[in-house]
């Protein structure tokens, strides 16, 4: 019963498909737009192309980096939790993070994270699935952390997950680079086999 009472369905907030919509509505400006994790992914990966514009329309690219730092691109790349010696192709890590997914102050279900590890994984499934999860039960950031199959997975549900509600809460998902990951988890790095709920 209280498994029922607890869970809340997970709903989708905005998409990029009617951004133009909120980009023009004044009511809902609140100093920016919602983006999801992949739009921001897109713009991210537009700006660090080094493309600027000029008055007048005319492009120019950006001079070469000859600072020694980073370029913006690999800044990108690392965000995403890439590494130096991957290429921008490779994609994003396995690894991610959702968080707002609990109130460790308010939760007395003794199966409380048992419930959620159930929902998340099930959630999770449906796009390929995660090899290994660890809720934070004392986090008051509600952190559930996970490992993905691979990082067309993790995009995907991060993408999904992201700006959705469990809980009466809105979920915020972000990739987590794959060195931190194995060093919060020791041994994540060896795991193969998806989880079941």
């Amino acid at each position: 019963k209280q498994w029922y009472q607890r869970r809340v369905a997970i709903t989708a907030g905005h998409s990029m498909s009617n951004m133009g919509s909120v980009l023009d509505d004044e009511e809902t400006d609140r100093g920016g737009i919602e983006m999801n994790a992949n739009a921001r992914v897109q713009l991210m990966a537009k700006l660090a192309s080094g493309n600027q514009m000029r008055p007048g329309g005319k492009q120019k690219t950006a001079p070469a980096n000859e600072g020694g730092e980073a370029d913006i691109g690999q800044k990108v790349r690392e965000m995403l939790g890439g590494s130096n010696s991957r290429a921008a192709s490779d994609g994003p890590s396995p690894c991610f993070v959702l968080r707002n997914m609990f109130d460790p102050k308010t939760e007395t279900d003794p199966y409380w994270a048992e419930e959620i590890r159930s929902d998340v994984i099930g959630e999770c499934s449906q796009l390929g699935g995660v090899v290994h999860i660890h809720i934070d039960k004392e986090d008051p950031n509600g952190c559930v952390y996970l490992k993905a199959v691979n990082g067309s997975v993790a995009n995907a549900c991060v993408n999904s997950l992201q700006g959705r509600w469990f809980s009466g809460k809105m979920i915020q998902a972000s990739f987590m680079q794959t060195s931190d990951y194995s060093k919060k988890f020791e041994g994540s790095e060896y795991l193969r086999d998806r989880l079941e709920r």
